[in-house]
């Protein structure tokens, strides 16, 4: 799960593209990446990235160089394995003259390496990313040279029946023409935005969120649809075609956690969406006759559920779990390791506001269980009578392919067990899930991904097996001898 953006037609491209990462930074901390073009007549490719926050990537002196009318942006997510400078995006096809940022998980990418191996006879891989392998099948059946939307759109069109996972791509051509597309089932968001500026002109851009659009003034904004493509050239012309459309199953985790809580996806606030996740489990807590004394969230994504809760049962809202803003999300660090170091520096309780009362603690999903096990042990220590944690996920129980870091079932702390054995596990006094109705209707949606829920998912996941085993062993820093590809860099 990472944060890709794109604008094209406006000389300042890469400082918007850098705004627009600032507000997509939730979505990636391990680097961050921009890469622009000048267009016909000047195409140079000029292309900066490094490890960290995006503010600390780019310097003001990074914009002297990095000229051009069109740019793309990436801030990464590791998935798996070590946080490798080689790995950060975007990456650039010189000789093909395109440039791609990547959002998603490619399930089928082992066996599509191991065709370029032996269809090329030499590994074009410089990297053991998934997201190489989508720029290398864009780069084989695009026509050299030929960077119109016909063109691109067969490529892409042939790209999309190789690759099975997610993906929601950005891309820029030597000529400086825009492009973008979303998987067949829509897994991952993108977003395109229109905006005319005081000059009349018009600029378009595509990312992840509309709040990365909306902040630099794009105001005509819309889903670009599963499986379609959209073109802009250099000079502001729009295409867009649908190239292969297989169902609508947008992950339910984007409302649940992973957006920002200004954004808007599948036209349906991410607020909104929170909001009633908090009033829907409100209703099962006073139909299990549940009580407490103060509605405690986990910052910061389930306050807005936290809020809801607490208003449906009349209960007081408390922040007493203090967020140390300079942790950065513990969810997306690369290892167990990492994660729980991190959890210890991240919140801390106000102890004297919690002795003696029943907690009602608010998480917006329970993954592992990392987090929720230390906080319901800081409560603990703080004197509270009692820690109920309420979920507002259904359970997680099944392995993501997609893009989000749960590969192995051993890790989730659901699978196999009931909600007396998690709460035993955790800690808690008691433990409440929303349940799946509940996530369905809050979302508006009859139709996601719910693949981690369920163990349902809306593609092939026959190389899942070998997929999880190579994420596992990359962690593990073991090598298998066959060819090795970064499963969500993206």
């Amino acid at each position: 799960m990472c944060g890709v953006i794109g604008v094209a037609g406006n000389a300042d491209a890469a400082r918007e593209v850098f705004i627009g990462l600032m507000n997509l930074q939730h979505r990636g901390q391990d680097g961050a990446g921009i890469l622009t073009v000048g267009g016909p007549g000047d195409s140079i490719f000029n292309l900066q990235h490094g490890s960290g926050l995006v503010e600390n990537v780019f310097s003001e002196r990074a914009f002297k160089s990095l000229r051009g009318h069109t740019a793309i942006g990436h801030t990464r997510y590791a998935t798996i394995g070590r946080k490798d400078p080689n790995l950060l995006q975007p990456f650039l096809d010189y000789e093909a003259g395109i440039g791609i940022g990547h959002n998603g998980n490619i399930v089928n990418c082992y066996a599509l390496a191991d065709e370029l191996l032996s269809k090329e006879g030499v590994s074009p891989m410089r990297t053991n990313s998934d997201s190489e392998v989508i720029l290398h099948l864009l780069a084989k059946y695009l026509k050299p040279g030929q960077y119109s939307a016909e063109n691109l759109f067969a490529s892409i069109k042939t790209a999309m029946s190789k690759l099975v996972g997610s993906y929601a791509v950005v891309g820029l051509d030597r000529d400086g023409n825009l492009f973008g597309f979303r998987d067949p089932h829509g897994i991952r968001p993108l977003e395109l935005g229109k905006r005319v500026n005081g000059d009349g002109q018009v600029t378009y851009a595509l990312a992840s969120e509309t709040i990365a659009l909306s902040y630099l003034g794009y105001s005509e904004i819309s889903e670009v649809k599963p499986g379609e493509a959209v073109w802009i050239s250099s000079n502001g012309e729009l295409k867009r075609e649908v190239l292969e459309s297989a169902s609508y199953s947008p992950c339910m985790f984007e409302w649940v956690y992973f957006s920002r809580v200004e954004s808007e996806t599948g036209d349906l606030s991410i607020y909104q969406a929170r909001f009633k996740l908090g009033v829907l489990l409100a209703d099962q807590l006073k139909e299990r006759g549940i009580k407490a004394d103060v509605v405690v969230p986990v910052p910061e994504t389930s306050r807005a559920a936290a809020i809801a809760i607490a208003e449906s049962m009349d209960l007081p809202f408390r922040e007493l779990l203090i967020k140390n803003r300079y942790v950065n999300r513990t969810f997306i660090l690369e290892d167990q390791e990492s994660r729980q170091e991190a959890i210890k520096r991240k919140l801390f309780p106000i102890a004297q506001e919690v002795v003696g009362k029943r907690c009602l603690v608010v998480d917006d999903s329970i993954v592992r269980g990392n987090t929720a096990k230390q906080i319901i042990e800081l409560l603990r220590q703080a004197g509270a009578k009692e820690v109920i944690l309420v979920s507002t996920c259904p359970p997680i129980a099944h392995p993501c392919y997609y893009g989000i870091d749960f590969p192995s079932r051993a890790e989730l702390v659901a699978c196999g067990h009931s909600d007396k054995d998690v709460a035993a596990e955790l800690g808690a006094d008691r433990v409440v899930y929303q349940s799946m109705e509940g996530l369905k209707n809050a979302l508006n949606q009859r139709s996601l991904c719910t693949g981690c829920l369920t163990g349902q998912y809306p593609t092939d996941i026959s190389s899942g097996q070998e997929f999880e085993t190579r994420r596992l062993n990359d962690r593990k820093k073991i090598r298998p001898q066959e060819t090795t590809i970064q499963g969500a860099n993206q």
